[in-house]
């Protein structure tokens, strides 16, 4: 009679610990100085940062979303147009998205189609066949995989043959920015010496190298995912260089893995119910530092 009571003491003890499990957020944010702080939904939290005093990091606008999966409350939604749309589009058509971040970069474009790797649902749609000669060979230096139920990813570098990851879905960016908590980043992208001025406009230094703004993803050691805006290209956000976001996520973060995506005038974030039809960075390609400066993206990734 005992052990029998000790055995269901236990069960309901397991059970209410898996109960608790879910219900507490993890702990994502290291350090909250310069931050805001607002939970969209228990798994999913909104971290605003803006600091005009930070020694290492001010005038940056930087926006955060980290999605807890094992919450099992919602999942990862990738979405693939061939016909361009402005993110917030995209996220409209979506039924119960919460919010999202624009993806990698065009692989519709004449000039650059074969430099990307995607593949949805097992479907190969795009795949790298530039050789390492070409201009664009960095932008598929890393991968993210993902299953088909939104709720378990990884970050890592891509492989010399694709056909090898079994992964039912694949998306390539690049540069890799945290590798298994290395940061890699940081040497990615030495503009010592160098005339950035000279460089191709594809040139992996001229993209990297120098403050753009950014869209990158990270993975914690928990598992949940981190969606990242850095706002740039004004002197209130100033923007990152590879070099200085990989710190940033190092010292806020701590990811076990983070890959930096297409950037540039396609940074965007979106939250459901926000002004602005929901865009809460400031897009740069109407040059203007403002939230109408959408660009249409063929690829964005959204939590619902």
């Amino acid at each position: 009679m005992k052990l029998k009571s000790l055995i269901i003491t236990s069960t309901c003890v397991l059970f209410l610990g898996c109960s608790i499990q879910k219900s507490i957020p993890q702990k994502v944010l290291l350090e909250t100085t310069g931050w805001t702080i607002d939970t969209l939904r228990k798994d999913v939290v909104w971290y605003k940062y803006n600091s005009k005093t930070d020694k290492q990091f001010a005038n940056q606008n930087v926006n955060v979303i980290s999605f807890n999966p094992k919450a099992g409350l919602g999942e990862m939604v990738f979405e693939y147009k061939k016909e361009k749309d402005s993110l917030s589009v995209f996220a409209n058509r979506v039924k119960g998205a919460i919010a999202g971040i624009n993806a990698t970069y065009f692989i519709e474009k004449k000039d650059s189609a074969d430099y990307m790797h995607l593949r949805l649902k097992g479907r190969d749609i795009q795949q790298v066949k530039v050789p390492k000669s070409s201009i664009y060979w960095w932008k598929h230096q890393g991968m993210f995989t993902f299953d088909d139920q939104g709720r378990e990813f990884d970050i890592r570098f891509s492989p010399e043959n694709f056909a090898g990851i079994k992964s039912e879905n694949i998306m390539t960016g690049a540069p890799m920015l945290v590798d298994n908590f290395k940061p890699v980043g940081l040497t990615f992208a030495d503009t010592t010496g160098i005339n950035i001025k000279k460089l191709h406009y594809e040139h992996y230094l001229k993209h990297q190298g120098v403050r753009h703004p950014r869209t990158a993803i990270a993975v914690t050691k928990e598992g949940t995912l981190l969606l990242i805006t850095v706002d740039g290209r004004n002197k209130n956000a100033l923007g990152m260089s590879a070099k200085e976001l990989t710190s940033f996520l190092t010292r806020y973060f701590n990811p076990k893995s983070a890959m930096n995506i297409d950037g540039g005038g396609s940074t965007m974030m979106w939250v459901n119910g926000q002004p602005f039809n929901g865009i809460v960075n400031y897009p740069t390609d109407n040059k203007k530092y403002d939230h109408y400066g959408q660009r249409k993206v063929e690829t964005v990734i959204l939590i619902k």
